[in-house]
């Protein structure tokens, strides 16, 4: 017997007694490549999740009698309507495709799930994944995003069941002059009426606007485009300021936020973002420089839009160590409703 179902506190004893789930977690979220986090954290809060069931969290199990075959669990960033899967467990024979037969019309057949070209295992998974869609839109999600490794074979899954990627990933590991204790100075600035301080909570619309200047249109499309968005589908962590984890510093030229750094964690290994005006590109390296003295150690995820700190970080010794593909499912998607107004002649 099979049966898709929300993950419960059964469930979980059930798999602590079945050492389950088995293989590794297909689901690459930032903590996990940013090193701050390890599968044996991941899997502690998959049983806590179980018996909290916190209202930003889901997770989804696939059993086929005794036996589980699948898991999906997620996340909220940091408002209700971004979600992250940071828990995708799929058995290797799940990720298989069959050749696609086709129709007397000249389109693939569909079989009666109306999955078209999967086996009866990739099926179970590609229903793990509908039921998780269907929960989070009960939960007021607009989009749901997944990274996953460029080479895993679960993309090709990912894509039959609606998720576009967004934008491919590199990371970059390597070492800085780091002074390790936060203390650095501000970079040496290429203009002297720039300001480099503390991100504060006001600054919140200004790094908006940073985001849409420095971002690519085709990005924007697919992550947010309005304000209210943008806030959503931050990293949990954000609205968190100056925490004992991470530090955010703006740059800021005539009262305008024109660039932006966060360096997560403190000693050994760290991360670190960057963000700057593309009329600023003097200051894009200064403050990759500035985040290269945070930290002794640390770990870059840069998109392929971000080509120039790529380039810079390779400059300074950083070598390329895994890609990721980030992918986004539309849960909801805006209706457009056409109507006629009066204007002035």
């Amino acid at each position: 017997m099979q049966n898709v179902q929300s993950f419960r506190i059964t469930d979980a004893l059930r798999c602590t007694l079945l050492n389950a789930p088995r293989g590794p977690n297909l689901a690459c979220p930032r903590p996990t490549v940013a090193g701050s986090d390890r599968p044996y954290m991941q899997s502690a809060r998959l049983w806590r999740n179980a018996v909290m069931q916190p209202r930003n969290r889901l997770a989804v199990a696939h059993w086929q009698g005794a036996r589980l075959t699948g898991l999906v669990s997620a996340r909220t960033r940091a408002g209700h309507r971004a979600w992250d899967i940071d828990g995708l467990y799929l058995p290797a024979e799940n990720l298989t495709e069959r050749p696609c037969s086709y129709n007397d019309n000249g389109f693939p057949a569909s079989d009666a799930t109306g999955h078209h070209g999967l086996d009866e295992a990739a099926t179970d998974s590609l229903s793990l994944l509908e039921e998780l869609f269907q929960s989070a839109g009960e939960r007021s999600a607009e989009r749901i995003f997944v990274r996953l490794a460029s080479n895993c074979p679960a993309i090709s899954l990912a894509r039959r069941s609606g998720f576009v990627a967004c934008f491919s990933e590199s990371l970059l590991e390597g070492a800085g002059p780091g002074i390790g204790n936060g203390s650095a100075s501000p970079p040496k600035r290429s203009n002297s009426d720039d300001l480099m301080r503390l991100r504060l909570p006001a600054d919140n619309y200004g790094l908006f606007q940073l985001y849409c200047a420095s971002t690519p249109v085709r990005v924007r499309q697919m992550l947010w485009l309005t304000f209210d968005q943008w806030l959503d589908a931050r990293d949990a962590d954000c609205s968190r300021l100056a925490a004992g984890r991470h530090q955010e510093w703006v740059a800021e030229h005539k009262d305008r936020i024109i660039g932006w750094v966060k360096v997560t964690g403190r000693g050994g290994t760290s991360e670190a973002e960057v963000m700057a005006h593309p009329d600023r590109p003097d200051l894009l390296f200064e403050l990759i420089d500035f985040a290269l003295a945070r930290a002794p150690r640390l770990r870059w995820l840069v998109p392929d839009y971000q080509g120039p700190v790529s380039d810079r970080l390779a400059a300074r010794g950083f070598r390329q160590v895994a890609d990721f593909t980030m992918l986004v499912k539309m849960v909801a998607v805006p209706a457009v409703r056409y109507g006629m107004a009066t204007v002035e002649a």
